[in-house]
């Protein structure tokens, strides 16, 4: 009797070993297939480049296409959809599956501090002292449209040769790209512009028209500015003033002096 029951409790202990075995093999199991499993990471939409997109492109659609993108990957500016993209310009060189970020844009007809990545690639910028009495006044704005006049007297630059003063528009139609420099600009900034505010004013122009007024403002000529009306449409008609067209113009009686 004795003996029968010490192989039923062999026999128990054994089932009972054998299905704990069973039960940890399968949580074993679980565990190594829960710890293999990858981790399914959010993803974004983001707007990529299609292609190589050069630097100074105006963005088309087949420069873009959306794609899935990790979200910890997506850029705190990245765009996620075209219409933020087409018709910008890019100051950068772009590669063919980067993600397009708004720094990296910018409107055709931007003015401003950056007018250089929007501007014409034929013009150069110059500075433009604000000095000038509309300049001062802080009525010229980025985009408006100037034209530039001078008083020189060319016989001071000139050996040999009088003229007297001579007053011209040197450049008409002129967009201003940009002001730049204010009140915080700081006394180098004050001085470059001659402007007590420290403002100076950026011109977009074509590079001969730049050394045309480098050569007015090396010969000290007087500058000042005038502003154009949006809705004024190609050049004027305009005559240089010296002293014999006002004496026609205004009819003035003269007379020979006598020596």
């Amino acid at each position: 009797m004795i003996l029968r029951r010490g192989w039923l409790w062999f026999i128990t202990g054994v089932f009972l070993a054998l299905i704990a075995a069973f039960i940890a093999s399968v949580s074993l199991q679980k565990a190594i297939k829960t710890a293999t499993k990858p981790v399914e990471e959010p993803r974004t939409q983001a707007l990529v480049a299609a292609r190589d997109v050069p630097l100074h492109t105006v963005l088309s659609a087949d420069d873009v296409k959306l794609q899935e993108v990790p979200t910890a990957l997506m850029p705190e500016d990245g765009l996620t959809n075209p219409s933020q993209a087409l018709g910008q310009l890019t100051t950068v060189d772009i590669a063919k599956g980067e993600i397009i970020l708004q720094r990296r844009l910018i409107a055709p007809d931007y003015v401003g501090p950056k007018a250089a990545f929007a501007m014409d690639p034929q013009k150069v910028i110059v500075a433009f002292p604000a000095a000038d009495l509309l300049s001062k006044a802080e009525i010229v704005r980025p985009g408006d449209r100037v034209d530039l006049m001078f008083s020189l007297d060319f016989g001071e630059t000139t050996p040999g040769v009088e003229t007297g003063q001579n007053t011209l528009t040197v450049l008409q139609d002129v967009q201003v790209a940009a002001i730049v420099g204010g009140p915080q600009a700081g006394e180098q900034a004050a001085q470059a512009s001659t402007d007590k505010n420290g403002r100076t004013i950026l011109l977009a122009v074509a590079p001969q028209d730049a050394l045309t007024i480098k050569y007015f403002r090396d010969a000290g000529a007087v500058a000042d500015l005038a502003l154009r009306s949006p809705a004024a449409k190609g050049l004027f008609d305009m005559t240089p003033v010296d002293g014999n067209y006002l004496l026609r113009r205004y009819h003035i009686q003269w007379q020979a002096s006598k020596q």
